[in-house]
């Protein structure tokens, strides 16, 4: 059989929803595929190497379909624009060796889900492009064990009202390639300015988004970027650091509302974090606890900007300041 009959027939099946009783009507893989591996989930249908192959499988994939990538590198900048349910989410996930490179750093996302939701993306690396990870209206929707390098800009962002998403267990680095201003390894919501261009001139709702076990290095501007609009998002057990050049003033930029920050390891150039009130309510009532501050010379572990000291944000006293330095420009609580 062809390897274009084998596509095809592979599609078929993600077509089917995953299911498990056509699962075994695939074709075994020529000797020239990759070896084979054990399935990431049940009724797992296997994406041949080439972009064509993976893109043609996101258009057609169904709610409850299994997509297992090659451990290969894919070429190419990718789209998902469907999406599974609440109880048949759609599965996309790699193995050791699986790689997404959208190529040079300049332009275009390495893997964008764009009114996607209920999508389960799991062990894959992603690199290159202007932004490594996108979602745009993308909801509930759960990314795991992703490696995202060498970005133009920012390596993760959710945006457009992106709410109810998990990520976990993921590591984020090299950012800001081509625009160090823009290089921020997390970036949720969008700025007041930029309202109008995402979200019909309506604040960006991106709310109770979940980040837990994170890693974010070497980045030129914030590890993680929190904008006004955005309520009720956590961030739990993660190490958040920018790079040498980094040239913000913080590695945690706070402007939601009911953000919880807890766990982590928080190491900035001035200040570890930094709480702004950029248009009210926001910037109120978010807390960081039972966390290590690593401020540098002159800076403090969370540092609440002129309105925000008297939002209800609180600096809990279980925080740990290395080196003497305080943890907050308000009382701990």
């Amino acid at each position: 059989m062809s390897r274009a009959a084998r596509s095809s027939l592979a599609l078929l099946v993600v077509l089917a929803a995953g299911g498990a009783a056509l699962a075994g009507c695939a074709p075994e893989p020529a000797a020239s595929l990759s070896p084979a591996v054990s399935p990431c989930a049940p009724g797992a249908v296997d994406v041949p190497p080439g972009a064509e192959n993976l893109q043609s499988a996101l258009d057609a994939a169904a709610p409850g379909a299994v997509l297992q990538l090659s451990p290969v590198t894919y070429s190419g900048r990718f789209r998902i624009s469907t999406s599974g349910q609440a109880d048949r989410p759609i599965v996309l996930c790699g193995v050791a060796g699986t790689v997404l490179d959208a190529g040079g750093a300049e332009d275009g996302y390495a893997l964008h889900l764009d009114g996607a939701s209920y999508w389960q993306v799991h062990d894959l690396t992603v690199r290159g492009g202007q932004k490594g990870v996108v979602l745009d209206a993308s909801s509930h929707t759960e990314l795991a064990r992703l490696r995202i390098s060498d970005v133009g800009q920012e390596g993760l962002h959710l945006r457009a009202a992106s709410s109810d998403n998990h990520v976990e267990d993921t590591v984020v680095e090299r950012t800001g390639l081509t625009d160090a201003k823009y290089g921020e390894g997390v970036y949720v919501g969008s700025a007041e300015a930029n309202w109008c261009r995402y979200t019909s001139c309506e604040p960006d709702r991106s709310d109770r988004n979940v980040f837990e076990r994170l890693e974010v290095r070497d980045t030129t501007a914030e590890a993680l970027d929190v904008k006004e609009g955005t309520t009720g998002g956590i961030v739990r057990g993660s190490v958040l650091a920018v790079g040498p050049d980094a040239v913000v003033d913080s590695a945690v930029d706070l402007k939601g509302s009911g953000w919880s920050i807890e766990g982590s390891t928080v190491t900035g150039p001035v200040d570890a974090v930094s709480v702004h009130v950029i248009v009210s309510p926001w910037g109120s009532d978010n807390t960081v606890a039972t966390s290590t501050l690593q401020p540098g010379a002159g800076g403090v572990g969370v540092h609440l900007v002129g309105d925000a000291r008297s939002a209800g944000n609180v600096v809990s006293c279980d925080n740990s300041v290395p080196g003497g330095a305080s943890a907050g420009n308000i009382p701990c609580r």
